[in-house]
């Protein structure tokens, strides 16, 4: 999960533009340069078998694509009854059946709530190719699935993000109504890290307003999680406090000590602020103003 990954690619891709080209010659190196797909994890397929109340969930795109992921249910839930979710967005290289025993473990913190865990086209079993056009768009599409079923609390919606999953989370925040988000090892812009890498280059003409999500971040008025690591050098602190400066409701901003940019779910105090931060949310009664509904 690199920022250079962003740089090269959206860099690439803007100057692609910015010469007049259109995105077919540009989104075919997003999926080497930018997400990185990942095959699907035997060793997870394993857990997965052992964990409890979890679901295959296939989802067919508009254009045909099919993306495949898993739904964990709450640990004491009861069939018919609708209970809260959360929405994980995955970063670069990230195949998503690693949150697969985290969150079934979870439940030890809170275990009232489910988990939709949906892989980027061309990671694990789900088909296509990954871009930035179409992980946004499939991104609104999965929480539309999700809350048009009877059986999930549409008024009780997380998104989570991790690393570039992060700026898809904040994506489905600006454009859907959730109740909160979990923001992990966050940044404000490609362009603002590009500026501790490329030094002295136009970062900001060459991205086009690419992969910045601190344009869309004080549209989001539902509450924020900013989970940040001391020591990343990847997506530093600075980048998700200056995002976190930007959120447009409350944001509480945790670190964790001495850790790096990966690995940071293998951490207790990782799962356990999410915990608590999900069993803090109080029952949706309190109006979120619905964004207005972006393709």
């Amino acid at each position: 999960m690199r920022s250079r990954g962003i740089l090269v690619s959206a860099a690439v891709a803007g100057a692609i533009i910015a010469a007049g080209c259109v995105a077919p010659f540009v989104e075919p190196l997003e999926e080497s340069l930018v997400f990185r797909p990942q095959p699907l994890d035997a060793q997870h397929v394993t857990a997965l078998a052992a964990a409890g109340r979890i679901e295959e969930v296939r989802l067919e795109t508009p254009d045909g694509y099919k993306l495949h992921g898993w739904l964990k249910r709450p640990e004491h839930w009861t069939p018919g009854k609708a209970h809260p979710l959360v929405i994980v967005y995955a970063g670069i290289g990230q195949e998503v059946s690693e949150y697969v025993p985290h969150v079934a473990a979870l439940h030890k913190v809170n275990g009232e709530w489910g988990w939709l865990m949906i892989n980027y086209r061309g990671f694990g079993l789900s088909q296509g190719s990954p871009s930035e056009r179409t992980v946004l768009s499939d991104a609104k599409m999965i929480y539309d699935w999700a809350k048009a079923r009877p059986d999930i609390d549409g008024s009780n919606i997380v998104v989570l993000g991790r690393s570039l999953g992060s700026y898809v989370a904040i994506a489905v925040a600006a454009a859907r109504k959730v109740r909160a988000a979990i923001l992990a090892t966050p940044f404000d812009s490609a362009a603002a890290l590009g500026q501790e890498h490329f030094y002295g280059l136009p970062i900001g003409w060459l991205m086009q307003g690419r992969y910045n999500p601190s344009l869309m971040a004080p549209s989001v008025s539902a509450p924020a999680l900013f989970v940040l690591a001391e020591n990343d050098t990847v997506t530093p602190v600075k980048n998700g406090l200056a995002l976190a400066k930007r959120w447009g409701g409350m944001a509480k901003t945790v670190l964790l000590a001495g850790a790096g940019h990966r690995g940071v779910e293998s951490r207790d105090e990782y799962w356990n602020q999410i915990g608590s931060f999900l069993a803090a949310l109080d029952p949706a009664t309190t109006s979120v103003p619905e964004p207005s509904k972006g393709k």
